[in-house]
This record gives C-alpha cells, sequence and structure tokens, in this order.
C-alpha cells in the first residue's frame, strides 16, 4: 500500500507517546493511596495503553516517524521499569551491620502511651522500627 493510501497513523503514535510520558504523573496522583504506591498500577496501566498505541500505529504504519515513535514508547517504558525497580532498592553496604544498644528512652507510641526502652527490654527483646511514612 503506498503513503497516499495508507491511512493515517501519526496521531495515533502521538498519542500513545503522550499516555506513556503521563504515566509518571499517574503514578504522583496516586501516591496517597498505599497499593497503588507500591505497586505502581495506574502507571504500568498507562505505559501498557501507550505501548499497545503506539504498536498498533508501527504495525499498520510503516513510515519511519511512526517506528520511531513507537522507539520512544518503548524507551519510556524501559526508563520506568528501571527508575521503579533499579532506583528504589536500598544501596548496598559496604560492611555488615553492627547491632549496637540503643539508650534507655520514654516515647510515645501510635495511641499515645508511654514506653520506655527498659521496661520493654525486661518482657524480652525488642527491635526499633522507624517509619518515616510517604513523601
Amino acid at each position: 500500500m503506498s503513503d497516499a493510501v495508507q491511512p493515517m497513523r501519526g496521531p495515533l503514535a502521538i498519542a500513545g507517546l503522550l499516555v506513556c510520558l503521563a504515566a509518571p504523573f499517574a503514578w504522583i496522583a496516586t501516591l496517597n493511596v498505599p497499593w497503588m504506591r507500591s505497586s505502581g498500577f495506574a502507571a504500568w496501566l498507562l505505559l501498557a495503553i501507550g505501548l499497545a498505541l503506539g504498536g498498533s500505529a508501527a504495525k499498520h504504519d510503516s513510515r519511519r516517524r511512526t517506528r520511531v515513535l513507537f522507539g520512544v514508547d518503548a524507551a519510556v517504558v524501559a526508563l520506568f521499569t528501571f527508575a521503579f525497580f533499579g532506583l528504589a532498592r536500598l544501596p548496598r553496604s559496604e560492611r555488615a551491620p553492627t547491632l549496637a544498644r540503643a539508650p534507655d528512652f520514654t516515647l510515645a507510641d501510635e495511641r499515645g502511651n508511654a514506653i520506655t526502652l527498659s521496661a520493654e527490654l525486661a518482657r524480652g527483646p525488642v527491635l526499633l522500627v522507624f517509619y518515616r511514612g510517604h513523601w
């Protein structure tokens, strides 16, 4: 089929790219929903839709610009995958962590009750966890 007769798929390829580029913003918009923040569901859904749109355009339109746009879609997905899985992991420690005994303290728990470390140690081992929440 010649270019003159071939249906225009350029707008579909551009829409696919825009949907892929909107994926990180979808993740940011859903940070207040814990399961969506940790899974990135909204972002992954938009990336899949963007890839499907770009792939469909590239499949039916053999022009170079349409295939380049699909390549950019794939690069955005690869970059997001690297950022989501690669950059989110904890850094490696050069040395093994050393255990240390914390000084005695009294703090409020999640219900506002005073908790003293020495009293908790008398009942058994204690694990201190500092939860920063989400940003």
